[in-house]
């Protein structure tokens, strides 16, 4: 999903970043899906939330990015229930009044009340062409909505 969604904004000529928190961001399949990797800023976290909160604090109040993905996945429950509200709110702050979206991805809802949409995706089923790995089937549901969203 969030391949997909870097590369309808690369094709468009944005640019994006992902803050990648655990490592599991792999260029190869991102260039598969069509993602434009010169127009794409990878910041690895080195497994540490702090230094990826500090990145995107960053990168959110640098501007000039069409899309920042804060890809959280991954990480330890414990770690994910003691981040402040504050961040969240100081992270909707500095994209308010921008073209900037911000994306977090986690395995658990975080953002709570800062989020303006919340969606939920569940893997179907894994896709095989023959003995090779072509992909996963999902289902996104919406969770949560302050906006209105067309279709």
């Amino acid at each position: 999903l969030l391949n997909g969604l870097l590369a309808e904004e690369s094709a468009r000529g944005e640019v994006c970043a992902i803050i990648d928190s655990r490592g599991a961001f792999d260029p190869s399949s991102a260039a598969q899906a069509g993602v434009d990797l010169r127009r794409l800023l990878w910041v690895r976290g080195g497994r540490r939330i702090e230094h990826a909160f500090k990145a995107a604090d960053l990168i959110l109040h640098a501007g000039g990015f069409s899309m920042v993905v804060l890809d959280l996945c991954e990480v330890p429950a414990r770690e994910l229930n003691a981040i402040p509200l504050s961040y969240w709110y100081r992270f909707r702050l500095a994209v308010e009044n921008t073209p900037t979206r911000l994306i977090v991805a986690a395995d658990q809802p975080v953002v709570k009340s800062c989020a303006r949409v919340q969606l939920e995706v569940k893997r179907q089923k894994l896709v095989w062409r023959g003995p090779v790995f072509a992909g996963i089937d999902f289902e996104i549901a919406t969770r949560k909505t302050r906006l209105q969203l067309a279709g």
